[in-house]
């Protein structure tokens, strides 16, 4: 697994709440037993951010929403 992988893995395992730079820090360690840095986390976070694949609430981190199938061919063909 990746380091973007391991960092969406920890944040959608925490729920509703979301989860912190430390928090996703946290379960790596835990899960993977690697231990990150925090500037790998957020350079990681950050991408992931960029790419949509997840939002930020604060200092909060939750996976982005899904788009439906229907949605997504309406964004890909240009259907409003």
């Amino acid at each position: 697994m990746t380091v973007d992988s391991w960092v969406l893995e920890a944040i959608a395992s925490s729920g509703a709440k979301g989860a912190t730079v430390r928090e996703v820090q946290r379960y790596i360690d835990e899960r993977h037993f690697e231990e990150l840095s925090i500037d790998t986390i957020e350079a990681s976070v950050a991408k992931l951010l960029a790419e949509g694949r997840i939002t930020q609430e604060g200092d909060r981190y939750h996976p982005a929403k899904r788009t439906s199938k229907e949605d997504a061919l309406k964004k890909l063909f240009g259907d409003t």
